[in-house]
């Protein structure tokens, strides 16, 4: 089981994680929970995150612990029609990223069960094809207040609507291109949200996709000082699911000099 790395992790620069998570804090936890691997995956929207994913950049310069860093970043699709993400190649290679985690964030305007699944199965699929992108971040993911009362995903207690081909497309397109799923812990195993009919069928899935050849990222997407030990818990999950060490993605390490 490999509960010793974290390969989603938000800082305070962006503004997506809180105060606790500045990034001399972070590292210093990632080191008491003893982990080997992590990698530092804030978001990039457009050119207003442009400022403080150079600023992050800077202050990793010269750290010399002994944790292994990549430098990756958080993309989104950004055009549901298109599939395309929140950064192009040109923008990668400006900032340098090593490590490219993507995919949809939200419903896009569907509001029919069937079309709401279409779309996510299409968009993931268009993200794990784009050749820019090393994992394919929270499948089926939808925020918090979704699931409130009028939100758009109430009835999304279980995967039951999902179709087994489904499952197979994504698996047949990860192994293709190499695109590893992630298995994130915030946004899906302790996320209140969901059910524990729901986190049954997750582990079904997870062991689903295990048996079509899928390779996995370990991720807590921790937006608080709290929540990086969870990313232990996604690595248990994956262990449940029956996907062994080596199924398990590790990138290299980033020469931070």
């Amino acid at each position: 089981m490999r509960d010793d790395i974290d390969l989603h992790l938000h800082t305070a620069a962006v503004g997506c994680a809180n105060e606790t998570m500045a990034l001399s804090a972070l590292l210093e936890r990632c080191e008491a929970l003893q982990y080997t691997h992590i990698a530092i995956t804030d978001h990039y929207n457009g050119p207003h995150h442009a400022a403080p994913q150079r600023q992050i950049r800077e202050d990793l310069e010269g750290y010399d612990g002994p944790l292994g860093i990549t430098w990756g970043v958080e993309l989104t699709v950004a055009d549901a029609e298109a599939g395309t993400l929140t950064a192009h190649e040109d923008i990668v290679e400006q900032f340098g990223w090593e490590f490219v985690i993507a995919g949809p964030h939200g419903r896009y305007g569907e509001t029919d069960p069937d079309a709401i699944i279409a779309t996510q199965h299409r968009l993931m699929l268009a993200t794990v094809h784009n050749p820019l992108v090393d994992a394919l971040v929270h499948p089926w993911w939808f925020s918090r207040r979704e699931f409130e009362a009028g939100g758009g995903m109430t009835w999304f207690t279980d995967m039951s609507r999902i179709p087994e081909s489904h499952v197979e497309e994504l698996a047949e397109a990860a192994v293709e291109t190499g695109t590893a799923i992630e298995m994130n812990a915030s946004a899906i195993l302790t996320a209140p949200m969901f059910t524990r009919s729901f986190l049954e069928d997750y582990q079904n899935y997870i062991s689903r996709l295990n048996e079509l050849g899928v390779s996995f990222t370990v991720a807590s997407d921790a937006h608080d000082i709290s929540a990086i030990e969870e990313a232990k818990l996604a690595a248990k999950f994956l262990a449940d699911a029956g996907v062994p060490d080596e199924r398990i993605v590790v990138p290299p390490a980033s020469d931070l000099g």
